[in-house]
């Protein structure tokens, strides 16, 4: 059987996103290996497109 090196077997797949919250404006973390974002107070979960699109348009 072939070895080979799993790099999500030891990292944290969870990454701190600087983006708020839709819902309650809480801090969003990104769940890379599903391209989601969970909200550490609320724990609503987004897809991370949805953030960024909602992101560029509230930006002016």
């Amino acid at each position: 059987m072939a070895e080979f090196e799993n790099p999500y077997a030891e990292n944290d797949p969870f990454v701190e996103a600087h983006f708020d919250c839709l819902n309650c404006g809480g801090k969003l973390w990104e769940y890379a290996i599903q391209r989601q974002m969970v909200c550490e107070d609320c724990r609503e979960v987004f897809p991370t497109q949805e953030v960024f699109d909602d992101q560029v348009a509230a930006d002016p």
